[in-house]
């Protein structure tokens, strides 16, 4: 290799312009992260002797293909079958059933809370913002006193909803 320094071109319009290092760099980096990631997701088809072409926008390229994506309209039937992948996939969303026993549920811990003496329904209201010892220490109680307490109004309200509990 001689002593001179490598020249470096861009092509605008198929016409190259010599550019120095750095901008051929900046201007050629997103462009050979497109097409690394489209070659490895077998979208792009592009031989060695035409990647001086490539301007990173695929879609519009001769060289590419559609490669592995895949719609949730993709039919996965038969040519009768009209079957297609987005009918396969599981719906997050609750069921009827399942929101109307959750409201069951609900309205009958709140009757149960409810039921509560003033000292229970506090540690409740407590233990939903804060940790077991600072409830203990808001109640004015040692850690262990609260502990207790606050088991035994689980284990009541437990033992009335058990008729709730499904798996």
């Amino acid at each position: 290799m001689s002593n001179e320094a490598k020249k470096h071109f861009i092509h605008v319009d198929g016409n190259p312009i010599e550019v120095s290092e750095e901008v051929y760099g900046a201007y050629y980096q997103p462009i050979w992260n497109t097409r690394y990631h489209a070659q490895k997701n077998g979208e792009c088809r592009c031989t060695k002797a035409q990647l001086w072409k490539c301007d990173g926008v695929c879609p519009g390229c001769p060289f590419y293909v559609a490669g592995k994506k895949v719609s949730i309209d993709t039919p996965i039937g038969g040519e009768d079958d009209e079957l297609t992948l987005g009918d396969t996939l599981a719906d997050g969303a609750p069921s009827a059933e399942s929101s109307l026993m959750y409201k069951e549920l609900l309205n009958a811990l709140y009757k149960e809370l409810d039921r509560l003496d003033p000292e229970g329904k506090r540690i409740c209201e407590l233990m939903m913002h804060h940790s077991e010892r600072e409830a203990a220490d808001i109640m004015g109680m040692s850690r262990s006193t609260f502990k207790r307490r606050w088991a035994k109004i689980q284990a009541e309200l437990q033992d009335k909803l058990k008729d709730y509990y499904y798996n």
